[in-house]
């Protein structure tokens, strides 16, 4: 999956990605958002870019950021990600795009308004289909929403679906609640939505390493993380093998132990550490 980041879409090695794109297919399909913890929602506007892409000789891509905007914009209530990026760079590529275009959200992107954003898509990422959640808004001051994008399609000539939200128990599927999953230690919650099991991203943070554990600071962990407590660790290896162990969180740490009667993986293995209530 090819990486572009924003401030490079001008860049000559970026025209020559998309040019070639256009040697074979008719441009691009695209979803833009956040999509902090990918997760069943996302997956419908995902399935919608794929198949049109499919259907109309198009590039499925994405169009995201390096970090949720929250985290800039209100970091004093920012209460962390699901997701880190290198996370939801493999879930993407999973899913099937081909692309994600990079935002470093700062002070000088949010000044531009929606309809300069998808005007530079459709030139530079050559943007022919454009899937987005119902409720959707960017742009200096969020100016720009379900209404005017569709307006925006009719002149720049590209297609446009919002899909509609989607809700479980009565209750809508966002990024929020399965932060509030995950901080109450409702795992099995956090997987309904999330459409996989809440994953820690190991590599992440440093870790200090001994025979007997592994440990890591909470200051240096982005993620959200489980109310204080010890819980049952599943530490995911590049081996694609699942280690049990077991995991304390304390106001400070985050300390990996081993179960009983078994060792710990070799710590350069470990890519992702799953949080459980039970033992494996």
């Amino acid at each position: 999956m090819h990486v572009i980041r924003w401030d490079l879409l001008e860049s000559s090695e970026t025209k020559a990605y998309f040019l070639h794109i256009l040697n074979k297919a008719q441009g691009t399909a695209l979803t833009v958002g956040g999509f902090d913890g990918p997760h069943i929602g996302h997956q419908i506007l995902f399935n919608s870019v794929l198949q049109n892409a499919t259907s109309k000789k198009l590039v499925p891509g994405i169009v995201t950021f390096t970090k949720s905007p929250g985290a800039f914009k209100k970091p004093d209530h920012y209460s962390g990600d699901v997701s880190t990026l290198d996370l939801r760079l493999k879930k993407f590529a999973e899913y099937g795009f081909h692309f994600v275009i990079l935002i470093d959200f700062s002070g000088d992107f949010g000044k531009m308004s929606g309809g300069v954003f998808f005007d530079i898509l459709v030139k530079t990422a050559h943007m022919r289909y454009l899937a987005v959640g119902h409720d959707f808004r960017c742009g200096h001051r969020l100016d720009t929403g379900v209404a005017e994008i569709a307006a925006l399609s009719q002149r720049e000539g590209f297609r446009f679906d919002s899909i509609g939200q989607v809700e479980i128990d009565g209750v809508r599927v966002s990024s929020s609640a399965i932060r509030k999953a995950v901080q109450s230690a409702d795992f099995t919650r956090a997987e309904k939505l999330l459409g996989y099991p809440f994953l820690l991203d190991f590599m992440a943070p440093q870790w200090t390493v001994t025979d007997r554990l592994f440990k890591a600071s909470r200051s240096e962990i982005t993620q959200i993380l489980p109310q204080c407590g010890t819980y049952t660790a599943v530490l995911h290896t590049d081996a694609c093998q699942a280690v049990c162990a077991n995991a304390e969180i304390t106001e400070t740490q985050l300390l990996i132990f081993p179960s009983a009667g078994r060792k710990l993986p070799d710590v350069s293995s470990v890519q992702a550490v799953e949080f459980r209530l039970s033992s494996c």
